[in-house]
């Protein structure tokens, strides 16, 4: 199978960079909004959280192919802190503030740990197989 090489400007990185934008004004809006500007697409408040930030991180991903998962685990880390710690001031949401940075780093920890799994293979040299003997040969 053949491997395609994308270049910077193809169609498809533009997109991915267009929807890691929009994910992240979205969920910044959702995040600083009024709870009855937003609409609740899960069951769970938490779940909701989580759901974001998987996907802003797969988006991250998609759109930064040339950073390292360690770098984008930084980045969208920082990213959580900083929209949990401006809901700590608004004021239905100081209480769950640290909850829901929780569910953040769940969805980032979720979106991420398949990249790291693969690096983590990927570290290993196949080790090239052990040479093979034969009896009664004096070469």
């Amino acid at each position: 199978m053949q491997m395609i090489i994308r270049k910077d400007n193809d169609p498809l990185a533009v997109a991915a960079r267009v929807t890691f934008l929009s994910l992240i004004a979205g969920v910044s809006f959702a995040s600083l909004a009024p709870s009855n500007w937003v609409p609740h697409l899960l069951y769970s408040y938490h779940l909701e959280h989580f759901a974001a930030f998987y996907l802003m991180t797969l988006s991250m991903a998609a759109a930064r192919y040339h950073v390292s998962p360690s770098r984008l685990l930084l980045d969208v880390a920082v990213l959580a802190s900083i929209l949990e710690a401006m809901r700590v001031f608004a004021p239905p949401h100081e209480v769950s503030a640290a909850e829901d940075w929780v569910a953040d780093i769940g969805g980032i920890l979720a979106a991420l740990s398949p990249m790291f799994v693969a690096d983590f293979r990927r570290s290993f040299r196949e080790r090239p197989p052990p040479p093979i003997v034969v009896e009664g040969d004096d070469s």
